[in-house]
């Protein structure tokens, strides 16, 4: 089960656990398109390139990046 628009606080690097759709993390870092993060999948921000990473398992790693311009509403 998942909620729309969840937001995450970023540690280090964390463990969903569970399925979840990601579109904000730590209260700051909006993302392009939200994303879903499967249980047992780790993800951290990468904050020179600006994107989460998520590792997807079996050597995949996927990379979302950040909007560039924010809107009225993410400013709240």
């Amino acid at each position: 089960m998942w909620r729309r628009g969840e937001r995450v606080e970023m540690v280090e690097r964390g463990t969903a656990d569970r399925l979840i759709l990601v579109n904000v993390v730590d209260h700051h870092f909006y993302l392009e398109e939200p994303t879903f993060i499967g249980a047992g999948q780790s993800y951290w921000i990468d904050r020179e390139a600006g994107e989460i990473c998520v590792d997807r398992g079996g050597g995949r790693l996927t990379r979302h990046g950040q909007v560039k311009q924010r809107a009225d509403w993410m400013r709240r």
